[in-house]
């Protein structure tokens, strides 16, 4: 009969952890018409907002939104902690919309500037002319003077 108490007790107390029936309270699920209501009603649109000034159809927005972006996220973040919706999947939903809309051309890949160009190719250019001329001047050098 003891036993019997001891497992019941155990499989009373392992219920309340898993249900946080013994931090003090029921813990209400996700409430995903919030989380909906408020990212797209609050968070969205104010990103889709600064966004607009942006040529972001014809070039990658990135460097120049970065701080917009991390606004989406902390807005995000805090809806979800707000509704309860911690799961990555609907925040992951939401930033899969907002980079196949604003971000779309940021993965393709771009030559670099001329200039960036000129730099990492111009000196390899100018030490292959003038290690020749050195070395020739260095060997030559020393049978001119009669060493």
């Amino acid at each position: 009969m003891e036993n019997r108490q001891t497992i019941l007790t155990s499989l009373i107390v392992i219920l309340m952890a898993l249900t946080r029936l013994s931090e003090g309270g029921y813990v209400a699920p996700c409430n995903r018409l919030k989380f909906d209501h408020y990212v797209h009603g609050y968070c969205l649109p104010n990103f889709n907002q600064s966004m607009e000034a942006s040529n972001y159809q014809h070039r990658c927005p990135w460097p120049t939104f970065k701080g917009s972006y991390i606004m989406l996220k902390h807005c995000v973040d805090e809806v979800a902690t707000i509704t309860r919706c911690v799961e990555p999947s609907l925040k992951d939903d939401i930033f899969l919309e907002v980079h196949q809309m604003f971000f779309s051309l940021c993965s393709r890949v771009e030559d670099p500037a001329f200039a960036v160009l000129m730099l990492l190719i111009l000196p390899c250019i100018i030490t292959t002319l003038l290690l020749p001329l050195s070395c020739v001047h260095l060997t030559t050098c020393n049978t001119s003077t009669g060493l």
